[in-house]
């Protein structure tokens, strides 16, 4: 198995962003439009792969894993965890996606890059094909440095269009402390699901503006598959100390009561006694269902309060004594952030 040295491949990738220079030939545009692509995982590999060579002219730049079989076989894995993620994190934040383990993801999971592994056809079959072909252009540590250096040229562009994403100027935002205005603002953005990450931000806002700094709200990414096992619902509340106060659950999208059930089994499951759930302001459900549903449960001891993003909203407005347009925003692309929004 072909080694990397993490230090000297850090010291490399530190080199090309200093020296950082588009190749603006047919695989230095591939390389560009890669990273531009909407495949995360593949950014990461394509990025990985020209770093490992770039440090260690014998390793095979197809390989994923010190499992595969031929000579020239390296741990990528490793070397993204431990090298290219911090970097990303400390110097180009979203550049590749701001992943933390991105090698976990079923497209690293093979021992390496080919057109068998199993993928879906049409764009991830096409971005496969397309970093087989750059990674397989070249041969040797100077012409993967030279790519790197190039990668890194549209890593920075994109790291700087992503930081841009979280920012609004002052002049766009009206700065009066009317409570009012956030309501408006409230009303004509939940028009918007955006693939259900609006209600969400939104909810952990204004729990985070109502709890105070003695509180962490934890919104976790909408419709993620493997969620980790310590998150309970969409948005997770703790004190000061880290303990889980309260969970909520956000849907924007029509909801059964055997979702409502899946959730509050998940806060019970938690220890939780009580607990919100949310929906947005164009969802559909069975009410009688559903309010059967929480009488059964709220019985049995889990008290939760179902209630519309609207009037969550102003209930949380009305416990707020100044409140700006500014600071809502603020916290809202905050917390998109933290969810890494689309």
């Amino acid at each position: 198995m072909a080694s990397i040295d993490f230090k000297t491949a850090s010291l490399i990738l530190d080199r090309a962003f200093v020296e950082a220079k588009l190749s603006n030939d047919k695989t230095g545009r591939k390389i560009s439009e890669i990273l531009r692509g909407t495949h995360k995982t593949y950014r990461y590999i394509l990025v990985t792969a020209l770093l490992a060579k770039a440090t260690n002219d014998e390793i095979n730049i197809l390989s994923l894993q010190k499992g595969d079989g031929d000579d020239g076989k390296y741990d990528a894995r490793s070397l993204c965890h431990k090298v290219l993620v911090p970097f990303e994190t400390l110097k180009l934040p979203g550049c590749l996606g701001s992943s933390n383990e991105p090698f976990l993801n079923k497209p690293a999971r093979f021992v390496s890059l080919s057109l068998t592994n199993a993928v879906r056809r049409g764009k991830d079959l096409q971005t496969l094909s397309d970093v087989i072909d750059v990674l397989s252009n070249i041969s040797n540590s100077s012409d993967a440095y030279r790519y790197l250096k190039s990668a890194l040229s549209t890593m920075r562009e994109v790291s700087k269009e992503y930081v841009s994403k979280f920012s609004v100027g002052d002049a766009l935002i009206d700065i009066s402390e009317f409570s009012q205005l956030v309501l408006d603002y409230i009303y004509t953005i939940t028009e918007h699901s955006l693939e259900g990450e609006v209600c969400p931000l939104i909810v952990a806002q204004l729990e985070q503006m109502y709890l105070g700094k003695d509180f962490k709200v934890e919104p976790h990414k909408v419709n993620q598959s493997g969620a980790s096992s310590k998150e309970i619902g969409d948005i997770d509340v703790y004190d000061k100390n880290k303990k889980l106060v309260y969970s909520i659950e956000v849907k924007d999208k029509d909801f059964s009561k055997q979702d409502v059930a899946h959730a509050i089994t998940k806060f019970k499951q938690a220890d939780l006694n009580t607990s919100l759930f949310v929906y947005g302001k164009n969802v559909s459900f069975d009410k009688n269902e559903v309010f059967q549903l929480l009488k059964e449960i709220g019985r049995e001891g889990h008290y939760c309060c179902l209630i519309s993003i609207l009037h969550y909203a102003k209930l949380r407005i009305c416990d707020l004594k100044t409140l700006t347009i500014r600071d809502f925003v603020d916290g809202l692309l905050k917390f998109a952030k933290v969810i890494n929004a689309k």
